[in-house]
């Protein structure tokens, strides 16, 4: 229905804006025609009216005796002789029977004055007439003949002598003292014009009214579309979750979609006589105002504010997230912003929650690092009060072992060229030496497990002093050390570039040259050994690989390499299992952590990360 009327509505538009081009231009050309029909009277009225004067002329110089009274004298008591130039206006007579005339109401009319009456001696239209006929002068009829014989000259629309409304150019006559008028029927001027006009208007009427149809059958799917677009759009911002909204520049609501009342708790259509600004909550309110106020001084889109509106029914808090881009006008002045309100009470609600919940982990992870700092100060003073208290035993043990050697050769020195039992003979050279050799090797080994206690327990206490180290220089140092054993085996080193590190050098030192005396201690005895060492660097941290292509480690061994006192593989290599854990130990202490990737007789890559430090933070612990 609204289609129907709108197009209406552009049809008579369209209508209009015709008909008033066509008067506009109608009114010019007849304006136009008119002016040039006067001209074409004027020619013809002005070159009859000189023609008669020279043929009087002409006639006064060779006839002086007909002219002692002249044919007409201007004004209301003149007389008209018909004795004077009598040859004159019969040849003017003569001269019209041969002139055709003009138009189908055209007519060139002469006259003269006799007794104050208008009399007219020619007439000339579609045919001549010569019989006379007089008005009074000082009638209404005949007005451009009576201006004619008032010796004036010129163009006028009036009556003629006949009462008909005339367009004609009037002129007087020397000499002869007449007046001679040419003009046409007013009603012939203006017939054209009405004839186009009628025509023009059913020819425009007839093109607009097909132009409209004819419009309306290309623009109604154009038009189907806008529309169905336009409640799509419309349907899309009254059902979306979001709230629509449009303030002016004050922050009064001009426009506000449906979704305010499920979110803000409105009734009917009263959220479009509130300010935005009072529907926030008192702590928010100023810092809501001041970003407004910047955005529009600066006219620039608002982004992501979050708020917290009043409930208009409950009053509680719902917290929203305000994004608006900036509204001009015609002239691209400010009016206003044009936005979204999302609702993030739940993520709000979600992000206290969280919060509680991660300052209670923060809370419990601080009582569980004194916890486990408290345990690890126990743990290191354990195993440092244990090695003492072992070591001790240990002493007496080996010291006693002394003794009894030196009593056994007191003893055999003392019986030597006695004859004794086989028994005792046997005991004394065979089962009592053997005996204290396996006493000295276990107290030795556990001298030597309780020493490697004492130095993990120091890593584990050991202040760490950070500094710039080169790891090129690390290696290098570690290599120097063990050039016995890569020349001896025919081991190739491949290096590839290795930055400066902030971190303790002994640490480091301690870590490289145990994993390369690994890789050196199990290299495969059926190739030529192959080290190679890179690292990896990023922002965070640097990973150190050392790689070799010794004899691997099987999969189900893996997982237990860093284990204390763990060995696994063949057991054709001296070693007590505590190398790789006291690495361990070094690369968490500074920060990082050590992995392992091995295959079987392929051979094994150690990579352990530090965490990056910089240079300020060289005296850190």
């Amino acid at each position: 229905m609204q289609g129907n009327k709108n197009f209406y509505w552009l049809a008579g538009l369209m209508l209009m804006i015709a008909i008033t081009t066509m008067g506009v231009v109608y009114v010019v050309l007849w304006q136009t025609a008119v002016e040039q029909k006067k001209a074409d009277l004027v020619h013809i009225a002005q070159s009859q009216a000189r023609l008669i004067e020279a043929i009087a002329r002409f006639d006064m110089r060779h006839n002086r005796v007909d002219w002692e009274t002249p044919i007409g004298e201007r004004g209301p008591t003149s007389l008209l002789s018909e004795r004077a130039g009598a040859d004159t206006f019969s040849q003017i007579v003569d001269a019209h029977k041969r002139y055709d005339g003009f138009g189908v109401t055209g007519e060139i009319v002469i006259a003269g004055i006799e007794n104050s009456q208008i009399l007219f001696l020619l007439r000339h239209g579609s045919e001549i007439f010569e019989e006379n006929k007089s008005i009074p002068f000082e009638g209404e009829l005949a007005e451009p003949m009576r201006r004619a014989l008032s010796n004036l000259s010129g163009t006028m629309i009036g009556l003629d002598y006949e009462g008909i409304e005339v367009l004609a150019a009037y002129e007087p006559v020397d000499v002869l003292n007449l007046g001679i008028v040419a003009k046409i029927n007013y009603l012939e001027v203006k017939q054209p014009f009405i004839k186009a006009g009628v025509i023009t208007s059913a020819i425009s009427f007839a093109i607009i009214l097909l132009g409209g149809l004819f419009f309306r059958l290309l623009t109604k799917p154009i038009a189907k579309h806008i529309v169905d677009t336009e409640n799509k759009f419309k349907n899309l911002v009254e059902n979306i979750s979001e709230w629509i909204w449009e303030i002016n520049l004050t922050g009064d609501i001009l426009y506000s979609s449906p979704q305010a009342q499920k979110i803000l708790g409105f009734r009917g259509e009263e959220y479009t006589a509130s300010n935005l600004f009072e529907l926030v909550g008192l702590a928010d309110r100023k810092k809501v105002t001041v970003m407004f106020q910047h955005c529009i001084g600066t006219q620039q889109p608002l982004s992501a504010l979050e708020c917290a509106f009043i409930h208009q029914q409950g009053g509680q808090p719902v917290y929203i997230e305000l994004n608006a881009e900036p509204v001009f006008d015609a002239k691209h002045v400010l009016i206003g912003y044009r936005g979204i309100g999302h609702d993030i009470s739940e993520r709000v609600a979600k992000d206290q929650q969280l919060q509680l919940h991660q300052e209670n982990l923060e809370l419990r992870v601080r009582e569980r690092t004194e916890e486990l700092e408290q345990i690890n100060i126990e743990m290191r003073n354990f195993a440092y009060i244990i090695s003492h208290d072992l070591r001790s035993p240990l002493v007496s043990i080996t010291g006693f072992i002394g003794e009894l050697e030196e009593d056994i050769k007191l003893i055999e020195q003392s019986l030597v060229g006695q004859n004794m039992d086989a028994e005792l003979q046997d005991a004394v050279d065979e089962r009592i030496p053997e005996s204290l050799y396996f006493i000295n090797s276990a107290t030795a080994k556990m001298n030597h497990l309780i020493q490697s206690i004492l130095t993990l327990s120091r890593a584990g206490r050991r202040e760490f002093q950070f500094a710039a180290v080169d790891l090129n220089w690390v290696v290098q140092q570690s290599l120097d050390s063990l050039a016995y054993q890569i020349e001896q085996f025919n081991v190739s080193v491949e290096l590839g570039e290795l930055p400066t590190l902030v971190t303790d050098s002994l640490a480091i030192e301690q870590i490289v040259s145990n994993l390369l005396g690994n890789a050196l201690k199990y290299l495969s005895t059926e190739r030529d050994g192959l080290i190679k060492i890179y690292a990896e660097h990023s922002a965070q941290q640097t990973i150190i690989h050392i790689e070799d292509n010794g004899r691997g480690i099987a999969e189900a061994d893996l997982p237990h390499i860093f284990e204390l006192f763990k060995r696994v593989g063949k057991q054709n290599v001296t070693g007590d299992g505590m190398g790789l854990t006291y690495v361990q130990t070094l690369v968490r202490r500074l920060g990082g952590k050590i992995t392992c990737t091995s295959t079987f007789s392929v051979g094994s890559q150690f990579s352990f990360s530090i965490m990056n430090r910089e240079q300020s933070d060289a005296n850190e612990q």
